[in-house]
């Protein structure tokens, strides 16, 4: 059956927005996880840290990236004849 049929037959009110908003909402946690699993690491450990920075930059990345492409997003709805 249609996505839309199985959602009416097991109740499910959401719509695909909301599913799709939940990893991207994500994304700012594995920051903060990584973050901390950074703080745990010890000098012995610059292999693991290493990766940990490496990871922590690719998310901050795209934690940028999505801010900018909002961003260009609210410019582009904008109307700047209101006054």
């Amino acid at each position: 059956p249609p996505p839309q049929q199985k959602q009416l037959e097991l109740g499910d009110r959401m719509d695909l927005w909301s599913y799709l908003l939940k990893p991207v909402q994500r994304i700012s946690k594995y920051s903060l996880l990584l973050q901390d699993v950074a703080a745990e690491c010890g000098p012995g450990q610059a292999h693991e840290m290493a990766e940990l920075s490496a990871a922590l930059e690719v998310i901050h990345f795209q934690l940028r990236h999505g801010n900018d492409l909002l961003a260009m997003d609210d410019i582009h709805s904008c109307d700047v004849r209101r006054q």
